[in-house]
Order: C-alpha cells, then sequence, then structure tokens
C-alpha cells in the first residue's frame, strides 16, 4: 500500500499583529490569528467559503507561516476524495461560522480522516479561547458580521450538483 504524506500548513491571518498586540489587548500571549490547510496528493485542501483545493503555497493566503509534520496516510486519493464529498454539506459557503465551523474546524476533521487524530489543539480550540476574554465578547458581533469577507474566491472542490470541479492553477498568492 502507498504512504502519503501528511503536512498542516499554518497561516497567521493577522500578519504578526496577533504576536505583537495579544498581550495587551487580551490580555494573553496569542502568536498568530491561525489559517489552516491540509498538504496531501501534491494539493493543499481548506475551507475557505467550500471544500477548496489549490497547489501548496498558491492559496490566497500567500507563504504559510510554519507547516507541521502530522504523519503519513494509507489512504488513496479517489477514496479521500469521496470523503471529502461525503463531509462537503458541514463545509460550504453556508455553513461557515467564523467560530464554530472554520478552516481550522475543517482540517482538524480531515487530519482525523487521514491519521485518525486531529490538528493541534491550541489551534482549534484558539476562537473560543478569544471569546472568553472580554475583548473577544465585545468583538464578537463585529466579527461575525465581517467573517462573510472570510469566504473566499477559491477554487471550490465540488461543484453545486457534487462534481469535483478541475483545480485552477495560480500563482503563489494570487487570488
Amino acid at each position: 500500500m502507498q504512504v502519503h504524506a501528511v503536512t498542516l500548513n499554518v497561516y497567521d491571518i493577522s500578519g504578526g499583529m496577533a504576536k505583537n498586540f495579544s498581550r495587551q489587548l487580551v490580555g494573553r500571549q496569542i502568536d498568530g490569528v491561525w489559517h489552516t490547510g491540509i498538504v496531501v496528493y501534491g494539493k493543499e485542501f481548506y475551507y475557505g467559503g467550500g471544500i477548496s483545493y489549490d497547489l501548496p503555497g498558491s492559496t490566497p493566503f500567500g507563504q504559510p507561516t510554519k507547516n507541521i509534520d502530522l504523519g503519513v496516510t494509507e489512504v488513496p486519493e479517489d477514496m479521500f476524495m469521496e470523503l471529502l464529498k461525503d463531509i462537503s454539506p458541514r463545509f460550504s459557503m453556508n455553513t461557515y461560522h467564523v467560530f464554530t465551523n472554520n478552516c481550522n474546524n475543517f482540517t482538524d476533521e480531515v487530519a482525523s480522516l487521514l491519521l485518525g487524530e486531529g490538528i493541534p489543539r491550541e489551534i482549534v480550540n484558539l476562537p473560543q479561547e478569544f471569546l472568553n476574554t472580554p475583548l473577544g465578547r465585545q468583538l464578537e458581533p463585529m466579527m461575525m458580521q465581517a467573517s462573510e469577507s472570510l469566504k473566499l474566491n477559491s477554487n471550490q472542490l465540488f461543484t453545486g450538483e457534487g462534481e469535483q470541479a478541475p483545480l485552477q492553477v495560480r500563482g503563489p498568492g494570487q487570488q
């Protein structure tokens, strides 16, 4: 059976601002506001307005802040695509929620499907930790309203009819 490396690409969508200002703003150190994607089979899979994919390093998020080796999977790519199709109703543009159903929840579930365990808890739990701060509670309504902008113009993996869509190759960081 063939094995495939599985990597978690981690992006700081705050551009370093979380690391520099979080202690003053929320009372604790937050190293980044994380977006994540799973790299496997030569593609990067992520949730941004639906299940999407690009060539690794060519997503709308630019270059990853860090790459975490999660292990290897024996799940064949065709079976993985069927698994993604099965979960796609839970990860659509309409089901996106900035705090409870976001890219990190998607990559956590995908890592569990591929490897039997999810991504690091500190990434998945960060939104709830933020909401538990006074500033988080204050900013929650504004962030919910702004969450529409987080639904990206990305390479949707499945069409509305459930068929796999072709990959539109872009240059690094191109939208």
